[in-house]
């Protein structure tokens, strides 16, 4: 009898090595092909939001922000940055524009719309154009600042939701500090 038990002893060891998921990640979850994430890429400081760019007048800065994305599909999603600052005022101390200098005006929740062709990852710029000579500081932030992302509720982290695709944000790397010098 001791015998026995103890060839089922084995046998029940060796079925839960051979019954173990392989946990190794891949894009073939169909539930998450359509979703995607927006931020701020943060490489000096990994897991924080402690990144700063300083602006002096009449200049302006390029912040880098990242779509991560494994495919490329039909459409072109689309997020929305913001600014939020105590200090300083947007279009009489700063302005938000493009690459070309020309003032871009917010139109989402007081939030910026960018474009993501065909869902490409990849790398766009938030320029920010210092207009006075007042001193403070503004964020940059990937999420809109009036909402509260917590890193349980994955749905405080969504930026997009369309029947096409979900966009979400980091909840680290979601803003980045600007001083304006």
């Amino acid at each position: 009898m001791k015998k026995l038990l103890f060839l089922l002893e084995i046998l029940l060891v060796s079925l839960s090595f051979t019954s173990c998921n392989d946990d190794e990640w891949s894009n073939d979850n169909a539930e998450m092909a359509h979703v995607y994430y927006y931020g701020l890429g943060n490489v000096k400081y990994p897991g924080g939001n402690e990144l700063k760019y300083n602006v002096t007048m009449g200049n302006t800065v390029a912040i880098p922000t990242y779509f991560f994305s494994a495919f490329t599909c039909s459409y072109s999603p689309e997020v929305w940055y913001y600014t939020s600052s105590k200090d300083l005022i947007e279009g009489v101390d700063y302005q938000v524009t493009d690459s070309l200098g020309q003032v871009l005006q917010p139109v989402h929740n007081g939030g910026y719309s960018m474009i993501w062709p065909h869902a490409k990852q990849g790398m766009q710029s938030v320029y920010i154009k210092a207009v006075s000579n007042k001193k403070g500081s503004l964020r940059v932030l990937t999420q809109d600042p009036t909402v509260t992302m917590t890193s349980d509720n994955v749905a405080s982290t969504s930026i997009t939701i369309t029947d096409e695709y979900e966009v979400r944000a980091f909840t680290e790397n979601y803003y980045v500090t600007v001083n304006v010098n």
